[in-house]
């Protein structure tokens, strides 16, 4: 019982809150692969309103993956991340994107399992922005998600990321991942 009201306040809570692009604390395993469709809606940032994301990764080896993102809306998004695992349930996320500037990425993510197939993710989401005028920007984000594994090899993950300074904007999506 007290696993469910966990599960159904995070689902809650994501709901009214805002998240950043599929941030579990796991990485893959090595040679297998991910593919993830997100709808998602910026509120404030270089894109406000409905933006769709495709992700892909790959298990590199044991505890290190690479994520590839491509978003479509009002701004083209293209990123590339590698997630390096910091034990079981926390990884380190580093990576680049282009979201109308050039950006640096840096992400510590953490996983709390509920269920043998629900969890709870959070952590912190930073990004060191370069726009054409020099001055660098770095907005910090708390994502905070929850994963629900449908069925062996597919999961919904609703999420949501709050900006926590002036430059971050909020975000929140919610999709599906499917792991080969």
């Amino acid at each position: 019982m007290k696993k469910l009201i966990l599960s159904a306040l995070a689902a809650v809570l994501c709901m009214h809150m805002n998240a950043q692009m599929f941030n579990t604390g796991t990485t893959l395993k090595r040679n297998s692969f991910s593919l993830g469709l997100e709808p998602v809606i910026f509120i404030g940032g270089p894109s406000d309103g409905f933006n769709m994301f495709f992700h892909g990764g790959y298990g590199l080896t044991s505890g290190i993956d690479l994520g590839l993102k491509f978003g479509a809306g009002n701004t083209t998004y293209f990123g590339a991340d590698v997630e390096w695992a910091l034990g079981r349930r926390a990884s380190l996320t580093t990576g680049v994107h282009d979201f109308g500037n050039f950006g640096l990425d840096l992400a510590f993510n953490i996983t709390f399992p509920l269920t043998s197939s629900a969890r709870i993710f959070t952590g912190l989401d930073m990004d060191f922005i370069f726009p054409e005028n020099n001055d660098v920007v770095v907005p910090v984000w708390l994502p905070i998600g929850v994963e629900i594994g449908l069925r062996k090899n597919l999961a919904f993950i609703l999420e949501a990321e709050v900006g926590l300074n002036n430059p971050a904007w909020h975000v929140i999506g919610g999709g599906v991942v499917f792991y080969f």
